[in-house]
């Protein structure tokens, strides 16, 4: 298995916090670009070829991404058949 199959396998599976910078790896590779809006932590990954949204704060101090965040990313990418 892949290091990049292995990451999309983890978080369907995922059952609790998220590291921040697996989760930008995740949507980078499924075609998703970041970008900063404003200042402060405000995030925003957009898929290139549908222009579909994800936006969410990058968390600070800690850098896990809530689990009840990390099921609202994961149905939406499920809905657009990414993952």
């Amino acid at each position: 298995m892949s290091r990049g199959q292995s990451l999309i396998e983890q978080f369907k599976g995922c059952q609790a916090d998220f590291p921040y910078k697996d989760l930008s790896r995740l949507l980078k590779q499924l075609g998703f670009i970041e970008k900063r809006t404003g200042g402060g932590s405000k995030r925003k990954f957009v898929h290139q070829p549908t222009k579909r949204i994800i936006r969410l704060h990058e968390p600070h101090p800690n850098k896990e991404v809530k689990f009840y965040m990390v099921r609202q990313i994961r149905e939406q990418l499920i809905e657009q058949d990414l993952i």
